[in-house]
This record gives C-alpha cells, sequence and structure tokens, in this order.
C-alpha cells in the first residue's frame, strides 16, 4: 500500500483530502503546517507528497526545496490557490513534479496521484544506463556520474533525458517532450522545457555553453549525441 504525506493547513481540505486517498486504497499521514510535514517526512518516508504552498512556518515552496536536497525521487504534487505561470514555474525548477489549482476536482487529485506512482514503479523497474561522452547515466538511480562527481536528477530531467537516449541520434520535438513526459498533468511552456534542457546541459555537458552532446535544432526541438 502506497504511503501519502499530505501537508495542507485547511484542516476541512485535509481531512477529504485524507479520507478519499484512503477510499482509494492508499494509507495517508498528514500535517497542518510545515514543519510537521518536514518532521512527518523524515521520519515516515511517504511514497508521494501532496503539498500545499501557502503553509504557516515554512512554505510550501521551502519544504519541496529541503526535500529536493537530498530526495530527487519521492514524487511532490503541489496545491495552490494561485494560477500564475510563474508560480507554476518556481514549484517546478525546485523539483515538484505536479501542480494542482485550487479548486480542484478530488476525481483529477486522485487520477494525478496514480499516475505519478505508477510511473515511479515503472522507472524503478528500469535499470537502463547510457553514456553520454564521458558521462554515465544511471536512469534508476536519478544519478549522472561524472567523473568521480555523482549529480542528481530530478524525475522530470531524468524523463527528459531517457526520452532523448531512446531516440538518439533523431530530433525530438517540444509536443512529444510534453506528451511522453508531462501527459496530461500539466501543459507546460517552452520556458519551462528550456530551462529543464538548460540544467541537463550543466550536468552533461563538458562546456554548457557550447554544447556538444543535448543540442537544439531551432524549430523543431532537441537531440541528444551519444
Amino acid at each position: 500500500m502506497s504511503k501519502i504525506l499530505i501537508i495542507e493547513d485547511d484542516n476541512t481540505l485535509l481531512q477529504g483530502l485524507a479520507e478519499t486517498l484512503q477510499f482509494h486504497g492508499f494509507e495517508t499521514i498528514s500535517a497542518c503546517d510545515g514543519r510537521s510535514g518536514l518532521e512527518l517526512y523524515g521520519r515516515l518516508h511517504p511514497d508521494l507528497i501532496v503539498l500545499d504552498i501557502m503553509l504557516p512556518g515554512f512554505d510550501g515552496y521551502e519544504i519541496c526545496k529541503q526535500i529536493r536536497r537530498h530526495d530527487e525521487k519521492t514524487p511532490i504534487i503541489m496545491l495552490t490557490a494561485r494560477d500564475q505561470e510563474n508560480d507554476k514555474l518556481l514549484g517546478f525548477e525546485l523539483g515538484a513534479d505536479d501542480y494542482l489549482t485550487k479548486p480542484f476536482s478530488i476525481k483529477e487529485l486522485v487520477a494525478r496521484v496514480q499516475a505519478l506512482l505508477k510511473r515511479t514503479v515503472r522507472e524503478k523497474e528500469a535499470p537502463t544506463t547510457v553514456r553520454i561522452g564521458e558521462v554515465e547515466v544511471l536512469f534508476r538511480r536519478f544519478e549522472i556520474h561524472r567523473g568521480k562527481q555523482t549529480l542528481d536528477m530530478t524525475p522530470k530531467e531524468t524523463a527528459i533525458l531517457r526520452l532523448l537516449a531512446a531516440h538518439s541520434p533523431e530530433v525530438v520535438s517540444r509536443d512529444q517532450i510534453m506528451d511522453r513526459v508531462w501527459g496530461d498533468e500539466y501543459d507546460p511552456s517552452p520556458r519551462t522545457i528550456d530551462n529543464f534542457i538548460l540544467k541537463l546541459r550543466q550536468k552533461i555537458e563538458f562546456d554548457p555553453a557550447r554544447p556538444e552532446h543535448l543540442l537544439t535544432v531551432h524549430g523543431a526541438g532537441y537531440k541528444l549525441i551519444i
């Protein structure tokens, strides 16, 4: 049974989310402020986190940042009353996997939870590695080995790089990346995808400003030269 941590300061919503997720077969643990949420996360190791942004103590952005410092794998769904693109972009840059704007459908939340957990299981079951120049990528571990240095990847970075590696040296369009990596979760802007590509270049390229492996094909998309 998958364990889901819900961090939400609205007690009515918190109780409703917990009861609904339990009805669908999940175990839930709950916190109504940021500090308690971080403590429960560290002690109970949930399989997925549903995280409100506006919280007393630490806000959702700070919690996401602290978790991602040492855990790039546990899926995080952020909840917010704000629907600004910059707010969503910040959440994704900090490592969130999905984003729901209040008010939202409980059925939609359950569907996204199930999709993220299924994807996480698939990724754990795929012991794929690839060498890109002097860099070795371990997809199952969400890691890049660069000499003696080990760099972590977020789930989205891993999914994008795996997709490009699977089609190397062919061009993969932005639409293909959006469909395969985000699906119905969220419709990312070109800027969002560009930011993920930039971060991947910083991890796999000797000189990210002059990439030799992760290339932009203007007007078409991206390709990976292995």
